[in-house]
């Protein structure tokens, strides 16, 4: 019970890494709120954490929406009192020939979703962990924003302002014990997948990560067993960028 009696939002949490940390946030103990578009998957999360004996409430939100997820921070002060924990895990990627690529649509909108949004989710949450007296913030990235992959670019730049966004954000409130740390995962078994022979080339252990191994760093860093450990950038990507496999 790591997380008991806490309060935490995951964005993107009805499926694949976000899923994962919601059930084992419950495990642990916490509240969860999970944000997501897919109503139906979010659903499904939501009760299967009830079915475990946990606590969950899913809302439908865009996080690139500001009215909907200022409605969704709304929601869980009524609901809770109070925020200990944003997880900022919505994203999105796609493979784009930087020349053929359309500025808003290959662009635009992949910044806004793997970016922006976590500036405005920690633009709303953060005056509640202030006044809290603290709180964790944990950015999901990927190793795509410390290293250079072909037909990623629009994804690799935004994965990169995750982690520099974390560590300013680390940096700032540090004094005020608001924890900012990012996750960079590798080849996960989600959606989001890349080739398979990606995966027997590039990854040392030669399998894909398990949403739940991601999410098991998520657990580590909402809870309070590393209270100084702020503006990390830990790398889940099972060797990828130790180098040999380039």
């Amino acid at each position: 019970m790591r997380l008991k009696e806490k309060t935490a939002i995951i964005t993107g949490a009805a499926s694949g890494i976000g899923r994962a940390s919601a059930i084992a946030f419950a495990r642990e103990g916490a509240q969860v709120v999970l944000l997501d578009i897919q109503e139906e998957e979010g659903f499904i999360t939501e009760k299967a954490i009830r079915d475990l004996g946990g606590e969950a409430t899913f809302i439908k939100a865009d996080v690139t929406a500001l009215s909907e997820i200022e409605n969704a921070v709304a929601i869980t002060l009524e609901k809770y009192g109070k925020i200990d924990v944003l997880m900022n895990n919505a994203g999105r990627g796609s493979f784009f020939d930087l020349h053929e690529m359309d500025d808003e649509k290959d662009f635009d909108a992949i910044f806004d979703l793997n970016i922006k949004s976590c500036f405005r989710m920690c633009k709303l949450v953060i005056p509640y962990m202030l006044e809290a007296g603290g709180g964790s913030i944990i950015n999901v990235g990927s190793v795509g924003g410390i290293t250079a992959m072909p037909k990623l670019s629009s994804y690799g730049a935004s994965k990169a302002a995750v982690t520099e966004f974390t560590k300013t954000v680390a940096v700032e409130y540090a004094e005020q014990n608001i924890r900012c740390n990012a996750i960079l995962p590798g080849a996960v078994n989600t959606a989001l997948r890349v080739p398979d022979e990606f995966v027997e080339r590039m990854v040392p252990v030669k399998r894909r990560c398990e949403p739940e191994e991601i999410a098991a760093a998520a657990v580590f860093f909402a809870s309070d067993e590393c209270p100084f450990c702020t503006g990390a950038a830990l790398v889940v990507d099972g060797g990828i960028t130790c180098g040999p496999c380039f």
